[in-house]
């Protein structure tokens, strides 16, 4: 009786242990935040998630994901022509119908989705797109994927940008997996099959360390994701990433490297300020304090984007450098209807929750509605975070 008492006291204290390392529930979301989502009323939710008069597209979700990405170039704008460049639209379709069974109940759309996902592992789908990265700190990019912007216009074509969409999409898939299915049906053989799928994924991740904003805040999203889905501390990363987000966003609101992308700095900026709140709520989630300046110079970068959407001419001081561009001459290509953005998109709400009086939120929560499609899911993330904060938000 002894030995079974301490062998259960051990475990106790194991598990204790282990998850003492998992900061939060999710890497992505505070634990307070998933508390306060939780209890509101299902009619509530499904109005600011944008899931009125909805139902899942199967027709699209069912177009499955292929057995590889092939053919972007530099500049990724000859997508029409890609090989399984569809997959960004099923893995859109996917992320949304996932949100929407999580915030209505709906275990029939469970079930169809979490088959989908084991359909797509069992089929190896992916796994032969091109791999350009490896988790190693020296090396880490293969030498026949080197070389992309070799022509100025980025008409060249880039195997590294195959890679990177397919890594996007599967570990957009790997975070909903780890929030919406890791629980259900825990004794179901397709779990096996599924982890099977994604682990050789993992040695195709660039490991965190140089940061830059771009690539999942330069791989370190799904290296912290990593970490967290195995019990490992990954405080330190945190820590890291904060610092390195903080040097990026600057003093007079631009981010280094995105504000400055010429015909497209609005939209780089855009994605940018996407990256730099999800840092936010990450230092959140894991209790890692930030840095002095860091929310000031964020919302000063939130101010200049709206300031350029209403007027792209503010954004022309630094657009006009043409890092990695074309000129704009005073012309953004972005949408002019915020509701139809949707990757890195769930910036757009996360202000509104945590920074209600401030003059962007204001003017987001007036220029948006609940048909924006960043509400449902985000194309990276993949988890419906936009839908968590905007419920929030307008409660």
């Amino acid at each position: 009786m002894k030995k079974i008492l301490a062998t259960m006291v051990l475990g106790l204290l194991l598990s204790t242990s282990l998850n003492a390392k998992q900061l939060s529930k999710s890497p992505f979301i505070p634990d307070n935040i998933q508390g306060e989502f939780k209890k509101l009323p299902i009619k509530h939710k499904i109005k600011f998630c944008g899931f009125e008069n909805y139902k899942p597209k199967q027709n699209i979700i069912n177009k499955d994901l292929p057995i590889r990405i092939l053919g972007y170039n530099s500049r990724m704008d000859n997508w029409k022509t890609v090989e399984g460049a569809y997959s960004r639209e099923v893995f859109k379709e996917y992320a949304d119908a996932v949100t929407y069974a999580s915030v209505t109940e709906n275990t029939q759309i469970k079930e169809f989705l979490f088959d989908k996902l084991y359909i797509w592992a069992k089929n190896k789908s992916l796994t032969k797109t091109k791999q350009c990265y490896r988790n190693s700190l020296r090396n880490s990019i293969l030498k026949d994927c080197e070389g992309e912007w070799s022509d100025s216009e980025g008409q060249d074509l880039a195997p590294i940008k195959d890679a990177t969409v397919t890594l996007e999409i599967v570990m957009g898939l790997n975070y909903i997996y780890n929030l919406n299915f890791v629980n259900y049906k825990i004794d179901d053989p397709r779990h096996k099959i599924i982890n099977k799928w994604f682990k050789p994924f993992y040695k195709r991740i660039k490991p965190a360390n140089k940061f830059y904003m771009g690539n999942s805040a330069g791989w370190y999203f799904p290296n912290i994701a990593l970490r967290h889905n195995s019990n490992k501390d990954y405080s330190g990363l945190v820590k890291k990433l904060v610092k390195g987000a903080d040097k990026w966003i600057l003093d007079d609101g631009s981010i280094r490297d995105r504000t400055t992308r010429g015909n497209r700095a609005l939209w780089y900026h855009h994605t940018g300020l996407g990256e730099a709140f999800m840092i936010l709520e990450i230092a959140k989630a894991a209790n890692i304090k930030l840095p002095k300046n860091y929310e000031i110079n964020l919302l000063k970068a939130a101010e200049l984007f709206q300031d350029s959407f209403l007027d792209n001419s503010k954004i022309e001081p630094w657009a006009k450098k043409a890092h990695n561009s074309q000129a704009s001459n005073g012309v953004q290509k972005f949408n002019k209807n915020l509701d139809g953005v949707s990757f890195n998109g769930p910036w757009f709400h996360i202000i509104q929750y945590r920074y209600p009086n401030h003059k962007t939120s204001k003017f987001l929560k007036s220029e948006m509605t609940n048909r924006a499609r960043s509400l449902k899911s985000d194309d990276v993330a993949g988890i419906g975070i936009g839908c968590i904060y905007n419920a929030l938000a307008n409660k």
